[in-house]
Formats: C-alpha cells, sequence, structure tokens
C-alpha cells in the first residue's frame, strides 16, 4: 500500500513542479497576469495587421542572410528573394553577407519552428490557428482578471471557432517561400510584444497597473511602433532591447527593496549586469544604436549605482563581455576582425562591380591612416604614432556623431522641425516616388507625443521634482546635492538615463534627418516609445487618467471605429491616392496634436481642464492606430495577410 501511496503522489509532484516553473516563467517573462494579457493582446492586434510579404527593398538582403544561416553559412552566395543588389549587403573579400545578425539569428528557431507547423499545413491555416488560440488564451486571461473566467472562456472559445472557421472558409495558399520571411516577421512581431510588456510592467511598479496598461497601449497602437511591427527592419527590435535595458536598470536599484522576495527573480547586481547584457545583444543587431545606449548607461549608471566595488564591476563586466561574444564571433568570421561589424564593410548595392569595392574600401581606409601617422606627433616614436592616431580615429568615430547632431540642431533648425513637426513634401524626392509625399513627421505620425509639451512648458516638473534642490547657493553643492539625491532615488536615475539615451539617439541621426523615404522617422522609433515614458511619468497626466479615464478610452474607441471610417471615406471620395492620404493624416494628426499640447499644459496648471485633455489625449492617441490600421488594409499592399479575413477586408476596402 505504501507503494501505491508513493505512485499517486508522484503525478501531483510533477504537476505542482510545473505549475511552480510555468509561474516563474510568467514572473520572468511578463511579470504577472496582467501583463501577459498585454503580451496576448499585442500579438493579437498585430496578427490582425500582419502581410507577408517585402515592404522595403532591404528586407531582401535579411531575408536572404537568414536562407545562408540556416544552410549553415553566413555568405550569401544566391538570392532567395529578389536581387543580390539590395540595399544592405555588404562585401568582403569578394563575397557577400547580410546584416543585424542579431535580429537575423533570433528568426532561426522561428524558421524550424515554422516550417514544422506548415509541414502538416498550409501556412494561411496555420497563422488563422495560431491567431485562433491566441484569442482563447487572450479570453482566459481576461477571465481570471476579472474573476469570470468561466464566461469569458465560454465566449472566447466560442468566437476563437467562429474566427477560425472564417479564416478558414476564405482561406487561400501561402507560398512556401514565404515561410523564411514570415519568420523574420515574427521576429519583430514578438519584439513588439515585449515592448508592450516591459512598458507595463516599468510603468506599473513606477506607478500602479492602471498607468502601466494605459503605456504599453500607447506605446504600441499610438505611435509607428505598430506599423512597424511586422516589418523586419531593426527598429522595432533594438526598441525592444532598449526598453529593456531600461527596466533591468531600474530594477537594478529597486530588486533589493522588493517587499515580496518571490517578485525578486534578480539580485539588484543582477539586473544591473542584465542591462549590460542587453546593450551587448543589442550590438549584435546594430553595433552604433547599441553604443548610444552603452554611453548613456555608463553615464548615469557609474555615478548613481548603490555600489561599485570590485565584487559588482566584476559581474557586470563578465556579464557583458560574455553577452559581447556572438557579436565579435560573427565579425571575426566574416572579415577576421572581431571589432568590425558587416556594416562597416563596403556596400554591394552602391555598383554592380563587386572589385571596385576592394579598391574604394583600401584607398578610403588607406588614406587618412597614413596622413595621420606621418603628420601627427612627430617627436613620438612610430609605432606609438601610430597607436594614437588609430585611437584618435576610432574616437572620432565613436563620439563624432553626437557633436555632429549637436552641431545639426544649431545650424539647422529647419530640419529639426521637418523632422519633429511637419515633414511637408520634398520635390527632390517626389520626381523619383510618383510625387508621393508619404514621409510624415514625429508630430504628424504620432500626435499624442504632443503631451511631452507639458513636460517642457512647466519646466519639467514631475516626481522627481525632489532631485533638485533650488535653495542651495552654490552649484558645485547643487551638483552633489542632485547625485545623492539620484543614487538614493531609483526614479530619477531611471528619469536621467531615458532623458539621457533619447538625446543622444536623436543627436546621432539628427545630421540625416529628415529623410524622405522612411514613411515614419523610424530611425528615432525607440524615442517614441521614451516619449510615451515621460508622458505617463507626468503627474497631470496620471490624474487625468485616475479622474477620467473612461473619457479617454471612449475617445479614443471613437477615434478609431469612427474616426478610421471617416478618413477613408474623404480619401476614396476625394480620390487622393497615397500621398494625399497621408497628408490628410498628417495636417488632422498636426491639428489633434496641437489641441492635446494645449490641453496637456491647461491640466499641468489647473486640473479643471482634464475632462478636456481626457478626450484629446484619446483621439491624439485613436490618429496614431488610424494610420497603422488604413496603412495595413488600405494604403499599402505587398503580400496576403496572415488571416484570411484581413485580406478579404482589404479587397473589399480596395475595391470601394
Amino acid at each position: 500500500m505504501s507503494t501505491g501511496r508513493v505512485g499517486s503522489s508522484a503525478p501531483v509532484d510533477a504537476r505542482e513542479r510545473l505549475a511552480a516553473a510555468r509561474t516563474a516563467l510568467v514572473r520572468a517573462v511578463v511579470g504577472d497576469r496582467l501583463g501577459l494579457a498585454v503580451f496576448l493582446g499585442t500579438l493579437l492586434a498585430v496578427g490582425a495587421t500582419w502581410r507577408v510579404g517585402v515592404f522595403i527593398n532591404d528586407n531582401y538582403t535579411l531575408a536572404n542572410a537568414l536562407v545562408a544561416l540556416v544552410d549553415g553559412t553566413l555568405v550569401v552566395d544566391e538570392a532567395a528573394y529578389g536581387s543580390l543588389e539590395s540595399p544592405g549587403m555588404q562585401v568582403y573579400d569578394g563575397r557577400l553577407y547580410g546584416r543585424n545578425y542579431g535580429q537575423v539569428a533570433l528568426a532561426v528557431p522561428l524558421l524550424w519552428a515554422l516550417r514544422a507547423a506548415t509541414a502538416v499545413a498550409d501556412p494561411g491555416l496555420v497563422f488563422a490557428a495560431a491567431w485562433s488560440l491566441l484569442l482563447l488564451a487572450f479570453a482566459v486571461q481576461v477571465g481570471r482578471l476579472t474573476g469570470r473566467e468561466p464566461l469569458c472562456a465560454t465566449a472566447g472559445a466560442g468566437l476563437a471557432l467562429a474566427v477560425f472557421a472564417a479564416n478558414a472558409a476564405l482561406a487561400e495558399p501561402i507560398p512556401a517561400r514565404l515561410v523564411p520571411l514570415a519568420a523574420l516577421q515574427l521576429g519583430t512581431v514578438l519584439a513588439t510584444a515585449v515592448v508592450a510588456t516591459t512598458v507595463y510592467r516599468l510603468l506599473t511598479r513606477l506607478h500602479d497597473r492602471r498607468v502601466g496598461v494605459a503605456a504599453a497601449v500607447v506605446s504600441v497602437l499610438a505611435t509607428p511602433v505598430v506599423f512597424w511591427a511586422a516589418i523586419p527592419k531593426r527598429h522595432v527590435t533594438v526598441t525592444a532591447l532598449l526598453v529593456s535595458v531600461v527596466y533591468a536598470f531600474y530594477r537594478s536599484r529597486s530588486a533589493s527593496d522588493d517587499a515580496d522576495g518571490r517578485d525578486a527573480v534578480l539580485t539588484s547586481t543582477g539586473f544591473r549586469a542584465l542591462a549590460y547584457a542587453l546593450v551587448g545583444l543589442c550590438t549584435w543587431v546594430h553595433a552604433g544604436e547599441a553604443f548610444v545606449v552603452f554611453v548613456a548607461l555608463v553615464a548615469v549608471d557609474l555615478p548613481t549605482a548603490p555600489s561599485n566595488d570590485r565584487r559588482t564591476i566584476a559581474v557586470v563586466g563578465a556579464a557583458f563581455a560574455a553577452s559581447l561574444v556572438p557579436f565579435f564571433v560573427t565579425n571575426a568570421l566574416i572579415s577576421g576582425d572581431p571589432i568590425r561589424p558587416p556594416r562597416m564593410l563596403s556596400e554591394f548595392a552602391v555598383s554592380t562591380d563587386r572589385g571596385a569595392f576592394g579598391g574604394a574600401g583600401g584607398g578610403g581606409g588607406g588614406g587618412p591612416g597614413g596622413a595621420t601617422s606621418g603628420g601627427s606627433a612627430p617627436l613620438l616614436p612610430a609605432p606609438v604614432r601610430v597607436v594614437v592616431a588609430t585611437a584618435a580615429e576610432r574616437a572620432g568615430l565613436l563620439f563624432g556623431p553626437f557633436v555632429a547632431g549637436a552641431k545639426s540642431a544649431v545650424a539647422d533648425p529647419e530640419s529639426l522641425y521637418r523632422t519633429f513637426v511637419r515633414a511637408g513634401y520634398d520635390g527632390y524626392i517626389g520626381q523619383r516616388d510618383n510625387d508621393q509625399a508619404i514621409n510624415l513627421s514625429v508630430l504628424e505620425s504620432a500626435p499624442v507625443l504632443a503631451g511631452v509639451a507639458a513636460l517642457v512648458a512647466t519646466g519639467g516638473r514631475r516626481a522627481t521634482a525632489a532631485v533638485r534642490r533650488p535653495d542651495d547657493s552654490a552649484l558645485s553643492d547643487r551638483s552633489r546635492r542632485a547625485v545623492r539625491a539620484l543614487r538614493t532615488s531609483q526614479t530619477g536615475a531611471t528619469d536621467a538615463f531615458v532623458a539621457l539615451v533619447a538625446v543622444l539617439f536623436t543627436l546621432v541621426y539628427l545630421p540625416r534627418l529628415p529623410l524622405f523615404a522612411q514613411v515614419t522617422v523610424r530611425y528615432l522609433l525607440p524615442v517614441y516609445v521614451l516619449a510615451v515614458y515621460a508622458l505617463a511619468r507626468q503627474s497631470w497626466a496620471r490624474r487625468v487618467l485616475v479622474g477620467h479615464g473612461r473619457a479617454a478610452l471612449w475617445s479614443y474607441l471613437g477615434g478609431v471605429l469612427l474616426g478610421a471610417q471617416l478618413i477613408f471615406v474623404v480619401v476614396t471620395v476625394g480620390s487622393f491616392g497615397r500621398g494625399g492620404a497621408f497628408q490628410l493624416h498628417a495636417v488632422v494628426g498636426l491639428a489633434v496634436a496641437a489641441a492635446f499640447a494645449a490641453s496637456a499644459v491647461g491640466s499641468a496648471v489647473d486640473a479643471r481642464v482634464d475632462s478636456v485633455t481626457a478626450v484629446t489625449g484619446g483621439l491624439a492617441a485613436a490618429l496614431g492606430t488610424n494610420l497603422a490600421l488604413l496603412s495595413a488594409f488600405a494604403y499599402f499592399r505587398y503580400g496576403p495577410h496572415v488571416l484570411p479575413a484581413a485580406d478579404w477586408l482589404a479587397d473589399l476596402l480596395a475595391s470601394a
């Protein structure tokens, strides 16, 4: 009998261990049950607009690099998609390579999983079934959160079956050759869900769940993040890594203070090491942008860290060094230089003559080096001169963009205006783009960010106002007090890090902006999310959300459900074309952004304006969502949707 008792308890123990492991995994990845709902809801929203196809021609480069990597090589010998002369293809020693290998490597296991799933069913049915299962899981989570699990589970199951039946009835075969491209897109879709969940976790810890959910929704659905979510560019992946760095940085200041030890997955030192490790992984995706994050992280982390003892620095340094190994190995396998990423090689797409690049690259690299070593520091021995010249050249390469960005902001305010406020129409680009002005500024593509104007107008008064000490008489004394306050204020240090990385990110790209071939200002996509963080950190915004949350929600829903239809009708009746449609979005977006900015400043001064701010804020967020929805279903057609019902809707709108 004792044997029977032992045998019967074994399955119970196994189930308990499995449940504990599942709980730990959920806590580590999404934080809590509401975070899981945010994650699933984001996947549902992005999946409904996801097309499998090539939106921009340098997607060919990443897709061909993925096919080559799955075949076991970094060298791209043949074009599975498009042409080998696509932008971004790099050449070294006569061989072609891709770039953003961190993003490509993430897609490898996703491709294996998709190939396994599509081996037994058409890709269209696989995606439709997966979306319906996500819908059921989302309904179950909502039921558990609201205490109505049986009702929500039953309704979710019925709705999921109905959606799958509709998709199955409308399904058309998706070519198997598109599966690698879909794997790349799935990587950015998952990264989008990480952005939403991480923003939720961060703002929930800083404030509460309501603020966390609102910030997560705005970060993804009211900014161009949702537009780029299923387009395999690096920007969403870098954004996910950056917000994860911000979260780990905050936890490195707060993990040891958690009242509930169960929620402290890592120690404060562990989270600090994680922040640097995430920067290292970002380097594998894009070394230049990772360096921007690294500079900001070091500048804020070292002066404000609770401790910089040898053991802590050793742990952090070891984690950072380990995270750089994939980056070093990839570079060494390609060019033999572990610190020379593919982006620093010659770009094949500039010309069809491969041999010309070797000569140009060699000449470009040798000229400055020879001139510097021969003309600088003549009193130093030749080997020392070479080292000094190399160090100066690398320092200029690393820090020069920040200086150039600062100069550009001062010398060319018009470009700054066209980047952030009104992009307008560029005749030179229009002549080569069928006179289509489809490039929007930051505010035109995300009017909700106009709320940050209140932060500027009120002189930056936020919850961290205690960091400043206005009664200090000496500047040096104020600086010391500010540093001490930052070291004791985890929110103040996090705010400082977010502000610095946003400024540095903007400075790096200012000399190249505005670019009239990017739809939205995609190079600044991480800054959009950081701006939402700044918006959520303002006390007036949280007060509006608490006191007038329903007004904001109904304004948003009305702006999406009715506003999107109204814009579509105007575009269709007026025969605007894509360029005219985008300029309509721009003008309406700026008008609503101006109203939201004015009401936000008013709320920062007087709470009686809060009801107006809730309405204008909801409408501003809705316009960002409308841009993504209409782009997915009306403005751009470059491949089949993963949901056949979405394809049916797009065809219906096209015939209107």
